[in-house]
Formats: structure tokens, C-alpha cells, sequence
């Protein structure tokens, strides 16, 4: 390879730019100058824009990058389905920001190192395209995110107003929206995991795109927020349109984000857009307590919550009177061995059935009666009243969210 081929190819790339060319093209003239399919992508391995006509490697579509065996230099597979071949992979990066990759694809063996040169002359002009791009998208998100801040949160009360704005964004707020927030589990600020959430992002953007009705999704810190126009009907039908939603972004970043967690929580479906920060808080406390409720998946929805939604809000110090109240004398006496407690608490959820709460102990029916007596004694209280079961199950409830929510 010689100067004049590398400064041509520039020079082609910046003539695209210079005449209004986006990305696509920038793509399409650099294939045909190497004669190699070229691809971009984004930080979270989605395709922005691809010479190559597989569709598997489609606008839009997600793919794996897989390490050689063995290992060489900036080279890598890609895969998307059942489509996988080698490429030469170049980060774009910006001032320490990671914008996006570049992918060469078939490069040929690793001693050509004419296409390398190429490619790389090329990688400036691609950032400068992808910096120009990631800019304008800042600066319309910059608008787009106040107004959603004062939507979210209940700093705008004129419904009128909130539905003629949303519309310069195409967003329909004169139909009624629910609120759906996913979370990155045990996100930290200062770490990497600001990709992982970009990927979420990016996740459930793919699944809600081919939907017919625009919908509001937000990055925010840990979250991902996505607000959907719900149309009037049955609350099961809803339900299972939401499922299937929350099931494929699920699905996506099972395989993406794995080991990490995301955990989901819905709001409830309000008809006024004024209300919708209602629908915000709701869900984010569903997804909160996704971590306490056990046996409920990472998926809860608000509606469904029971007596947890209202101690979540409570006083914590008049909650933690209830509970001593209710629990501390049994929790004194059983100190050492945390039998009694963990016998009454097992009772109470298997919804005070003698055999079912003995086989799950592994007691023999008399030797729970016992103890039984024993908890009835201690407490002063009579297990067969309706209303001190109901007491006591509370009590255990904001025993684990009063210890819940000190982790927060």
C-alpha cells in the first residue's frame, strides 16, 4: 500500500462529508474502495449501518463478537444467528469515549496488513461522523429528557400542554400510558456498567421498535424507563401485551448482560398523561421490591403488590414498633436456636395448614402442635384468630422490608 491509496480513500470519505453524506454512505465507499463488507456498530454490538446484505447483520440487529482461537490482534468473529465469519474489529473512540466499533469483514490473513492501514486511516473520519451524530442526539435528548424529568415527576399539571409537547417528539399522551422501569441490579456509578445499561437500552428499543404506536424510553442512571400507550380494554389483555414486551427484553439480555440481573417493574395504567408520574413512582417501587418478594420473578407489577405497598411508604419507626410489638417477646426467648420464629413464620405462609407446614419442616405433626402452643404462650395470642394471623404476617413483612429498605 503507498500514501496516494491511503490519502485517495480519505479523501473520498471526507468528500461524502463534505456533500452531506451520513454514515451509509461512508460505509458503502469505503467497502468499495477495499472490496471487504464494512460494518458499524454501536458500543453495545448493534448494527448502525452495514454494507453487508445478510440480514442477520441488519440496521438494528444485535450480533456476538467472539475471540479467535487462537487469539490475534484486533481480530475477532462475528456472529447473528446461524451467519458467522472473522473481521478486523477497530474501536471509535472519542476524548476517553467509546462511540462504537468498526468491523472488516473477511479481512484475509493477518499479514495483509494493506487493509489494516486502510481501515485505520479511514477510523478518523468515521469518528468524527459518529461524534457529529452522537452530538445532535445529545442535544435533542437534552430537551427530551427535561420535559420527560417534568413529566415523570409531576411538575407539569396542564394535560393540554403536556400532550402538545409530547407530540413534537411523536409521542401521543392523549391515550393512556403505563409506566414500565427496568433496572440494572447492583449498578455502580463509577464502573463500566453504564455500557451495560446502554445495552438494556438498546435491548428494549429493538423489541418496541417494530410496535405501531411511538413509545417514551429513557436512560436513566440504573434505569431504563419505557412508557407505553396502552389502548382501553380488559386489564388481562394488557397484562399479556406487557408480558410479552418485558419477556423478549428479558430474552435479549439474558444472553447479553449475563451474569448480571435486570429486574422490572410496572406502574399502573393511568388515562390523564398529568398522572403519569404516578405510574413512575409505582413501578419503581414495584422494581424495588422485586428483590424482596420471593417466588415473583424479576417482574412485578404494582396492582399485584399487596400489603407491601403500603408499609414501603410507611413510617419506618412506627413500623418497627409494630413489629416489636407483635415479635420481639418470641424473638428474645428464641434467641439461640430461632426455632419458634422460623416455625410461626412457616406456619403463616403455608396459610396456617398443620401437615403442610410440618412436612416443610420435617416435623412430625405433635411436635409442631407443641411448639405451636408454646409461640401461643410466649405472645399471649391465639393462633386461630383471624386477626392476629393477619398481625403476625405483617409484622413479618416489615421485618424483611424495614431490613430492605436500610440496604437501599
Amino acid at each position: 500500500m503507498n500514501v496516494e491509496e491511503s490519502l485517495q480513500l480519505q479523501n473520498e470519505l471526507l468528500n461524502k462529508l463534505v456533500h452531506g453524506g451520513g454514515l451509509k454512505e461512508l460505509v458503502d465507499s469505503t467497502s468499495h474502495f477495499v472490496r471487504r463488507e464494512v460494518m458499524i456498530a454501536s458500543t453495545s454490538h448493534r448494527v448502525l449501518e452495514s454494507s453487508l446484505t445478510d440480514e442477520e447483520f441488519g440496521q438494528g440487529k444485535f450480533f456476538e463478537v467472539l475471540p479467535l482461537n487462537p487469539p490475534s490482534p484486533g481480530r475477532v468473529q462475528i456472529q447473528a444467528g446461524e451467519t458467522r465469519m472473522d473481521a478486523l474489529a477497530i474501536e471509535l473512540s472519542h476524548a476517553s469515549k467509546r462511540l462504537g466499533f468498526l468491523y472488516l469483514c473477511d479481512p484475509g490473513p493477518d499479514e495483509d496488513n494493506r487493509l489494516k492501514v486502510l481501515i485505520h486511516q479511514a477510523r478518523n473520519i468515521f469518528v468524527l461522523e459518529l461524534q457529529k451524530e452522537a452530538e445532535l442526539l445529545d442535544n435533542s435528548r437534552n430537551y427530551q429528557d427535561a420535559f420527560l424529568f417534568d413529566l415523570l415527576y409531576g411538575n407539569i399539571e396542564d394535560n393540554n400542554d403536556i400532550i402538545a409537547r409530547a407530540k413534537l417528539w411523536g409521542w401521543d399522551l392523549s391515550l393512556p400510558h403505563v409506566v414500565t422501569v427496568f433496572e440494572l441490579e447492583d449498578y455502580e456509578s463509577y464502573s463500566q456498567d453504564h455500557y451495560l445499561v446502554t445495552t438494556l437500552h438498546d435491548s428494549i428499543q429493538s423489541v418496541v421498535q417494530p410496535l405501531d404506536n411511538a413509545v417514551i424510553l429513557m436512560e436513566k442512571n440504573e434505569e431504563v424507563i419505557l412508557a407505553l400507550p396502552i389502548e382501553s380494554g380488559k386489564r388481562r389483555d394488557f397484562k399479556a401485551y406487557l408480558n410479552m414486551i418485558i419477556n423478549q427484553v428479558l430474552a435479549q439480555t439474558e444472553e447479553r448482560l449475563a451474569p448480571r440481573v435486570i429486574r422490572v417493574g410496572v406502574g399502573r395504567r393511568y388515562e390523564q398523561p398529568s398522572e403519569l408520574f404516578r405510574s413512575y413512582q409505582e413501578a419503581k417501587v414495584a422494581v424495588k421490591l422485586s428483590v424482596l418478594l420471593k417466588g415473583k420473578g424479576p417482574t412485578v407489577y404494582f396492582r399485584e403488590l399487596g400489603v407491601e405497598r403500603i408499609l414501603y411508604s410507611h413510617d419506618k419507626q412506627e413500623l418497627l414498633e409494630f413489629y416489636r410489638e407483635m415479635l420481639a417477646e418470641l424473638e428474645s426467648q428464641d434467641k439461640q436456636k430461632n426455632e419458634l420464629t422460623e416455625t410461626l413464620e412457616n406456619y403463616l405462609t403455608y396459610h396456617c395448614d398443620l401437615k403442610a407446614t410440618a412436612n416443610a419442616l420435617f416435623l412430625h405433626p405433635n411436635s409442631l402442635r407443641y411448639r405451636l402452643k408454646r409461640i401461643e404462650e410466649i405472645l399471649d395470642m391465639d393462633l386461630e384468630d383471624f386477626d392476629t394471623r393477619v398481625s403476625l404476617v405483617i409484622a413479618f413483612k416489615i421485618k424483611y422490608l424495614v431490613d430492605f429498605k436500610e440496604k437501599l
